[in-house]
């Protein structure tokens, strides 16, 4: 009979043990779950914040880009209006030439 007892008590402290080992294991679980979501947050933040870095920095480069772009159009306008300038001249006064010979 006593060995009977012994055998139910054991029974129970393993049982005892195993759902302890369960619930720790499952606290353990939701630890590491809430780590990794934790550390997901802060990679896609870490994320956003070198894209959005990367987006004001190519932002940045295309507006000098741009600039430069608008100066080199504008020393070009000025460099064919410079070259022209001397033919246009030339052909008014030939113009006023001509209107003077028939007027």
């Amino acid at each position: 009979m006593e060995l009977i007892k012994q055998i139910k008590d054991a029974e129970n402290q393993a049982k005892e043990i195993v759902e302890k080992a369960r619930k720790d294991a499952s606290a353990k679980m939701e630890q590491v779950r809430l780590a990794y979501e934790q550390q997901l947050r802060a990679a896609q933040k870490e994320r956003q914040q070198v894209i959005s870095d990367a987006v004001a920095q190519a932002e940045k480069a295309a507006e000098a880009q741009v600039a430069e772009l608008i100066e080199q159009g504008r020393k070009q306008i000025e460099a064919v209006r410079s070259a022209c300038q001397g033919r246009v001249d030339a052909c008014a006064t030939k113009i006023v030439a001509k209107l003077e010979q028939i007027g």
